[in-house]
């Protein structure tokens, strides 16, 4: 589990100056790469190749979207994710010693040379079957590696966290040694914190060219291929897999894990031991296997309860079995149910009516198992619409009236704005399938016209509808204007203040002199006050002063001159 090359070709696109996008359909926020393309203009093939990180085993469908600047084209790429124990054999895999004549180069010997698939199959060795360490009671099984991927450990120091059957008393190495025999030492760890030497003697895969050789070490010969691969290429060699001499476990101890030994130099004058399973005479555990349903149907916009098949066999961990399902909708994979006697289960509605393959993995504590069957999904009944409010047309900043129906009963509707930035907001549905949702947009928006969709959590078939925004309203401006029944009194005179232009509906601050007397009115809704009173103070001083009104939303302020007759 981990990085998961993928690998595509494509069709129809100049190279030139073209560009990948890919999404993982991992889930992840950070899931999309971008691939640069190199090559001829009108060359009118691209293949490339992506590294995703995973976090869980099984099948994710990719999406891969190829442009040149002035068109594109978009695919869906099935990517399956094995499970392999993290401190296990495979994870210590650094070398791809298998491939696949014609089709795909493997590099064992650092020197283009490689072991056939095919022609270890032909001489009794099947990466993902178990197989018999001949003469012995020894069993191992090459891990099922996909093509591409390294398939055997080097003298790497990693260290292998072995799980052996409770009845295994002896450990072999299956493997051989490049650029001659490879003599080394690995560590063996037991579960009571003690360690020993562990020999990982390994002949020459090819015995030096002597097809009739004699193994060095004691090795015993598990396969013997008929020819090997230099690239993509048959090469006359005859390389061997063997079995290391077995390892006898101490009585009383219990061995947990082996450390390979550090190789140094260059793996292709030096060479190294290429580790490809450990073999042991334990009692095997059945093997993991997973069982697929029957083809089953749905109806779009209806929660499908699906039966997923069943799992047996393996090592569960404490908690049981695991499992995801890929719908085969483009969604991101779901977690499984699992009961108690491995039969799975989940939910899943569909947006669209169609034929979906599903994948269904489970994996235990040492491997993975997919299985696959369709699900056929007819039209559903629930059609929903929006519709927007009657202008249809806002400014930026403004809000939106969506109302939409069809939905279905009490279901959360996802509505979403495509400005840029786009809006969303959920909003339940009522009983009835209608809903109403007010969206505001940004301020930032620039004009034009865009969807606005509604989308039900469970219905999931979206409904759109128009908007169009325009530019940004300008501030309004205000310049009121004020007149006073008199402009001239003694200390008790009543002033009558009229006014228009201010902000509609504001509060308005109407102050005699510096603060000696003060009140509040409201403007009408057209800006106007009219009739409102101030009186002149008793301690007002004799002469020149003003009188102001001061607008709270429009921040205006207009002082008239007023004076206060009589003795000072």
């Amino acid at each position: 589990m981990g990085l998961e090359p993928l690998r595509f070709a494509w069709t129809g696109l100049p190279l030139a100056s073209t560009s990948t996008v890919l999404a993982a359909g991992c889930g992840s926020a950070d899931s999309n790469e971008e691939l640069k393309l190199p090559g001829d203009a009108g060359a009118a093939l691209a293949a490339g190749a992506a590294t995703s990180s995973y976090a869980k085993p099984g099948y994710h469908q990719a999406g891969v979207t190829v442009t040149d600047g002035s068109s594109q084209s978009s695919a869906t790429v099935g990517v399956d994710v094995a499970y392999a124990p993290s401190s296990g054999l495979t994870a210590a895999f650094d070398t791809v010693c298998i491939g696949d004549e014609g089709a795909l180069a493997a590099n064992c010997d650092a020197k283009s040379w490689s072991y056939s698939r095919a022609a270890l199959a032909a001489a009794g060795v099947t990466q993902g079957q178990q197989h018999q360490v001949p003469g012995t009671g020894l069993h191992f099984t090459l891990p099922a590696i996909p093509a591409g991927q390294p398939d055997d450990a080097t003298g790497n120091g990693r260290t292998i966290v072995l799980n052996l059957p409770t009845d295994a008393k002896s450990v072999s190495f299956i493997g051989a040694g490049t650029q001659g025999n490879q003599s080394t030492t690995g560590t063996a760890t037991f579960s009571d914190g003690s360690t020993a030497s562990i020999p990982i003697q390994m002949s020459d895969w090819t015995l030096g060219g002597n097809a009739n050789g004699t193994p060095s070490y004691g090795n015993i010969v598990v396969a013997k291929a008929a020819y090997r691969l230099s690239g993509t290429s048959r090469d006359g060699a005859q390389p061997f897999l063997f079995a290391t001499t077995p390892y006898q476990i101490p009585t009383g101890k219990t061995l947990v894990s082996v450390t390979l030994p550090t190789q140094t130099g260059d793996p292709g004058s030096a060479g190294r031991i290429h580790v490809f399973a450990i073999a042991d005479d334990g009692t095997p555990a059945p093997a993991l296997a997973t069982t697929a349903p029957k083809d089953q149907t749905a109806t779009a916009g209806q929660v499908l309860s699906a039966n997923l098949g069943s799992v047996t066999g393996g090592v569960p961990d404490p908690t049981g079995y695991h499992a995801r399902v890929q719908w085969g909708d483009g969604t991101v994979p779901d977690d499984v149910t699992v009961g108690p006697a491995g039969a799975m289960s989940g939910q899943h509605t569909y947006a669209q009516e169609g034929t979906y393959t599903v994948h269904v993995t489970a994996w235990d504590t040492r491997s993975s198992s997919t299985e696959t069957f369709t699900v056929t999904v007819a039209r559903g009944g629930l059609q929903p619409t929006t519709a927007v409010s009657a202008s249809a047309t806002v400014a930026a900043g403004d809000a939106i009236t969506v109302d939409g129906s069809g939905f279905a009963a009490g279901e959360q509707v996802t509505v979403t704005l495509g400005t840029s930035p786009a809006r969303s907001m959920t909003v339940a549905a009522s009983g009835a399938g209608a809903v109403h949702a007010s969206i505001a947009t940004s301020r930032d928006a620039q004009p034009g016209r865009y969807s606005v969709t509604a989308t039900g959590a469970s219905s999931r078939t979206p409904a759109t509808a128009t908007a169009r925004v325009t530019g940004e309203p300008e501030e309004p401006t205000y310049q009121p204007q004020v007149a006073l029944s008199t402009t001239s009194g003694p200390r008790g005179t009543t002033i009558t203040v009229d006014g228009s232009g201010f902000a509609p509906n504001e509060v308005l601050t109407i102050s005699f002199g510096e603060g000696l007397a003060t009140s509040t009115v409201r403007a009408n809704g057209d800006g106007v006050i009219s009739g409102a009173t101030v009186s002149v103070p008793g301690n007002a001083g004799a002469g020149s002063t003003s009188i102001t009104v001061a607008g709270a939303d429009s921040g205006t302020r207009v002082a008239l001159p007023f004076t206060v007759t009589g003795p000072k």
